[in-house]
């Protein structure tokens, strides 16, 4: 195995399979199915045979065992490993929720609806650099065998794990439960104050862009109490660090909106792009500051929702006023 691939043992048959790619760590997944293993995330483009690969071989198995890969959400991170999983296993399954499934298929989707989604009503846009790191994550289109909507249940040895339709990061996310051991495994479902490097520098704010569907998430996974929570880009997760790690990403949700509405009633109409600016200027970098318009826009649109803001158009672009 790789020097800098560790794996841990989460629950009988639940493995936890880690590294460190671009100063993030990547926390994957091997669960031992009826028939062999069962991957959570083929992860990015090489991640099959670079990281699940050596992990396998050390126990005995081949890539070519396995038969089913479910794909928690559409980031590419989670499913760019699926062209090369069925190169090596062509008789894989490759499940995800019907959700999220069609842009998992497609890159030029992926780039337009997820990655590119404030471009047509508030001309927010990546810098070349990240597109290019985004699609350097993904091999060739996939397609999704199996569409999922969580409370589907997968055997690991002598038990049974259930799906649950987790959202907010993405409409189709999903996490896995262990009932009998109580354990989640998080995939990307929350992210307390956001993402950090391994020198604990910020890397991004929290992407979600559905409230309350976020908080909702939040809410089911603390009425689970888990002992163990393992989420992709975190050290594993025990006991009171989970209950820290919860009022941690429900603070930040209630600040985000907070502000976000002190913002509009300051400078309304206001649009994404000043809010992200009034955001940074009150709470400081959190890095790749763009993606403040994932959460912004989830509450802004809420609120739309609720009929306690409203949208207008400003020099082409959407903003937000108080009715």
């Amino acid at each position: 195995m790789r020097d800098d691939i560790d794996s841990e043992e989460l629950a009988p048959g639940v493995h936890r399979v880690e590294t460190v790619t671009d100063g993030k760590i990547h926390g994957y997944h091997v669960l031992e199915g009826p028939t062999g293993p069962v991957l959570v995330d083929p992860g990015y483009v090489d991640a099959p045979t670079t990281v699940y690969e050596p992990f396998l071989e050390a126990r005995g198995w081949e890539l070519s065992d396995v038969g089913l890969a479910i794909v928690t959400h559409s980031d590419a991170d989670h499913f760019g490993g699926n062209h090369e999983l069925r190169e090596h296993s062509p008789g894989v399954t490759i499940a995800g929720h019907e959700a999220d499934a069609h842009l998992m298929e497609r890159t030029d989707r992926i780039l337009e609806e997820r990655y590119s989604m404030f471009e047509p009503d508030h001309g927010i846009t990546y810098e070349q650099d990240v597109y290019d790191w985004l699609t350097g994550m993904m091999g060739p289109d996939e397609s999704i065998d199996l569409r999922l909507r969580g409370g589907e249940t997968i055997r690991v040895r002598d038990r049974q794990l259930r799906t649950l339709h987790t959202p907010g990061h993405t409409a189709g996310h999903l996490m896995l439960y262990d009932a009998a051991h109580d354990l989640v495994i998080g995939a990307d479902g929350f992210f307390g104050r956001g993402l950090y490097d391994v020198d604990g520098e910020y890397l991004q704010p929290p992407p979600y862009y559905l409230s309350p569907e976020y908080e909702n998430t939040i809410a089911l996974v603390e009425s689970l109490a888990p002992e163990t929570l393992s989420f992709t880009h975190y050290e594993v997760l025990r006991e009171e660090a989970i209950d820290e790690f919860v009022q941690e990403s429900l603070d930040f949700v209630a600040e985000i909106e907070t502000l976000a509405l002190e913002l509009v009633d300051e400078r309304g109409p206001i649009t994404l792009e000043e809010a992200i600016e009034g955001v940074v200027d009150r709470r400081g970098s959190f890095g790749l500051d763009l993606d403040l318009a994932f959460p912004l826009s989830a509450h802004y649109t809420d609120h739309v929702d609720r009929g306690e803001l409203e949208t207008v158009e400003r020099d082409g672009r959407v903003a937000w006023v108080r009715p």
